[in-house]
């Protein structure tokens, strides 16, 4: 019954919902997923480091992605909606990667990190940018296009603290060996 006293039957409801219905609820449970994931990859490769000097970003990073996860998480249960747990075959195989023997350096490069990148003829950084086509959607409302920003914003940070902490692993990787001379 709604507040005038009007019943309304269970496929109404439905209908109702459906209608309402934001049409972003998709994209927030794929970042909560994803972010999971992410969670999940950074905390292996982190457990298992020998690198001391890198362990802490790589922990940073696992627990930004997991607070993201999180954060995602609350805006779809504050939307009325709960998040849609997905399986990511891919995601068991290369967290065993992350915990294997691999070297840092082959692990840095399955992230795509300290590999040459060649940009294809005339594109623009905007067109390829993901994280902007994110806030593509106009109908977003005020509190989560907020988040959305701050996620977009950390996540770009994130990219600069795995390639920094990559330049620093190198640096050191070449002051040992001329050291060793």
């Amino acid at each position: 019954m709604d507040k005038k006293g009007v019943s309304f039957t269970l496929q109404q409801v439905e209908e109702r919902d459906v209608a309402k219905k934001p049409s972003y609820i998709g994209l927030l449970n794929a970042v909560a997923n994803g972010e999971r994931g992410g969670y999940e990859l950074f905390k292996a490769w982190g457990d298992t480091t020998k690198d001391k000097a890198l362990k802490p970003t790589l922990d940073m990073v696992a627990v930004r992605e997991m607070e993201h996860s999180w954060a995602f998480e609350k805006r779809l249960t504050e939307l009325g909606y709960g998040l849609r747990p997905t399986t990511n075959k891919e995601l068991k195989k290369q967290v065993r990667f992350l915990k294997s023997n691999a070297s840092d350096e082959e692990k840095f490069a399955s992230f795509g990190v300290g590999v040459k990148r060649e940009k294809a003829a005339g594109s623009d950084s905007t067109e390829t940018d993901g994280l902007l086509q994110i806030l593509a959607d106009k109908t977003i409302d005020p509190q989560t296009g907020a988040l959305m920003g701050r996620f977009i914003s950390e996540e770009r940070d994130t990219g600069r603290q795995l390639v920094k902490a990559y330049g620093a692993m190198q640096r050191r990787k070449t002051n040992k060996k001329t050291n060793a001379q």
